[in-house]
């Protein structure tokens, strides 16, 4: 199953336009600037979840963003359509994003699929630039979870499934008794997937055979247009021995994934195979901060050498960063530029801007290292500016499953 959606952005030339339109006020010397041409704009999508191709409306945003990554110029579709077609900006490298809402792409829902793309373009001042055929995909992956006949024949309660792709954000897929009719969660769940090593985590808890039954799998390497179908089922061997299992069909391979619990398994609601401990997960300090109590930012021009470890021996399977503070313009601040979750292997575009402001080591080279080092010393700056206590909780998960959170405290008097 394959999502696709067509945006089609014809070449025409137009005089260069009046800069009454660039809402960003990009007012620099008229010699030095070019033109960007939206002349003919249409924008359609086709997918194989749909019968056939519609047009989009006019609710399709497009943003440019200069070489420096400062947003330079955005407008609704239906606005450049009806407008004059075109843009002036000063001659230089750009980028232009298409995103079919204007909103963020959630990072978990139901029926909310998101589209866009990204494409590089060059202004030559005196010039027009134009731009071919930009394609625009799916910007998540897909789940639906299903039941085959003989799992919903064992169903003697409610159930869960919960799906979960950005750490702290799970997706219910709930499962009800319905007195002995069961229904369950049939709806498309839309997750945001953050580069390649993204792991979606997989989730079963419900009454099976009147006895609480619990399993989870996990899937690695998601990427955007993945659809994957969970589905649960029983399973009878050549022996007559009867298990559950999880299938997981998806786009880049059909797999299914060997976990299965014994249905005759007694099971108290928790999984038997959840390891126990912290798996010597830890945080120490590298400098003459005790990084266990809240550490004060002096003043600027005052030396501020902050630098821990983080231990992880059995290695990084993900590890993410929630922030809090007592200052309310501090967490503005951050939502402004990715928001208060930060997932460090896999941060999102928009989250890049949060390690300006505290420079936490970040990138899929995080996977699998046992140790990872931190140096916060360049947040001084930019945190002196937000009076308050800071809270930046260390949240990891090892590859055997084992976790543990930290805080790490900093105060600005």
């Amino acid at each position: 199953m394959r999502f696709t959606k067509i945006f089609t952005l014809s070449v025409a030339a137009l005089a260069i336009a009046n800069c009454a339109d660039d809402k960003f006020n990009y007012d620099k010397n008229e010699t030095q600037k070019g033109t960007l041409s939206f002349a003919g704009l249409s924008i359609d999508y086709s997918s194989e979840m749909v019968t056939k191709a519609e047009a989009a409306d006019g609710t399709y945003m497009l943003y440019v963003y200069d070489a420096g990554e400062s947003l330079v110029w955005s407008e609704q579709y239906s606005t450049v359509t009806e407008g004059t077609g075109s843009i002036s900006l000063l001659a230089g490298d750009y980028r232009l994003d298409i995103r079919s809402t204007a909103a963020a792409v959630p990072e978990a829902k139901f029926s909310s699929p998101v589209y866009g793309a990204s494409e590089t373009f060059s202004i030559t001042a005196g010039e027009t630039t134009t731009l071919g055929t930009i394609t625009c995909t799916l910007l998540q992956c897909a789940v639906s979870v299903e039941y085959n006949d003989d799992f919903i024949g064992m169903v003697t309660g409610d159930g869960n499934t919960s799906v979960e792709v950005m750490s702290g954000y799970p997706l219910d897929y709930a499962l009800s008794y319905n007195s002995g009719a069961p229904k369950y969660e049939r709806r498309i769940g839309y997750f945001a997937v953050n580069g390649d090593n993204t792991t979606m985590v997989v989730t079963f808890k419900g009454s099976i055979e009147n006895k609480t039954q619990k399993m989870t799998t996990t899937v690695t390497d998601l990427k955007p247009r993945d659809y994957h179908i969970v589905k649960f089922m029983k399973k009878v061997d050549a022996t007559g021995q009867v298990t559950i299992g999880i299938e997981i069909d998806g786009l880049v391979a059909d797999a299914v994934l060997d976990n299965d619990v014994q249905a005759s398994e007694e099971g108290d609601g928790n999984d038997p195979q959840a390891p126990v401990g912290d798996g010597g997960i830890k945080l120490v300090s590298t400098c003459d901060y005790d990084i266990a109590q809240p550490i004060t930012v002096p003043a600027s021009g005052n030396p501020f050498n902050l630098t821990l470890k983080a231990v992880v021996p059995n290695g990084v399977l993900r590890f993410t960063v929630d922030i809090a503070s007592t200052n309310e313009d501090f967490i503005n601040s951050v939502n402004t530029v990715g928001g208060t979750n930060l997932d460090l292997i896999n941060p999102s575009e928009a989250a890049m801007g949060v390690f300006d402001i505290v420079p936490f080591p970040h990138g899929s080279e995080l996977a699998g290292k046992t140790e990872v080092d931190f140096d916060l010393s360049g947040a001084q700056t930019a945190i002196l500016g937000f009076p308050g206590s800071h809270t930046f909780t260390m949240n990891v998960v090892d590859k055997k499953g084992c976790k543990n959170s930290i805080d790490v405290v900093l105060v600005v008097e």
